[in-house]
């Protein structure tokens, strides 16, 4: 898979995760998946509490993984950032992010394995009021990641 959709793809979760919290609303968990024809699209689910909310998510994205409909997901939350990865602050959002690359021929064309990917990004991020207009801004802060086996696609 061309690395640039799925950076366009976390580029656009990200967007719409500091949209929700500069709001002053807290950020919900919610999907964005990489279909197979490169577009992506946004995924949420109607559940008020945040862990069933995840775990809904999952299920939808595990559902249209077996089907085949897309190559990559990205599963962003907010949460408390572990203390191992000393972080700046301990706010966060964390992006779990899996691949599914297309088979390749090798030289005697016969496919490769598919080859998968799977990790977590923690954003560590700090909101704060513009002293001007009393705006919520943003600020995000370099990301951790964390590699982890697939869980969506198996």
């Amino acid at each position: 898979m061309d690395n640039e959709e799925l950076f366009l793809m976390l580029e656009e979760g990200i967007a719409l995760a500091s949209e929700q919290l500069t709001q002053g609303s807290a950020l919900e968990s919610f999907a964005m998946v990489l279909e197979n024809d490169k577009n992506t699209r946004h995924i949420s689910v109607d559940e008020m509490h945040s862990e069933a909310r995840y775990e809904a998510l999952l299920e939808v994205l595990r559902s249209e993984a077996e089907a085949e409909n897309i190559i990559a997901i990205a599963l962003l939350s907010n949460v408390t950032i572990p203390e191992n990865f000393n972080a700046e602050v301990s706010t966060g959002i964390r992006i779990h992010v899996e691949e599914k690359q297309r088979p390749l021929q090798n030289t005697s064309s016969q496919n490769i394995h598919d080859k998968l990917s799977a990790r977590l990004l923690y954003i560590p991020y700090q909101l704060f009021k513009t002293t001007t207009n009393e705006t919520v801004q943003i600020q995000l802060h370099n990301p951790i990641p964390v590699s982890f086996a697939c869980e969506i696609f198996k």
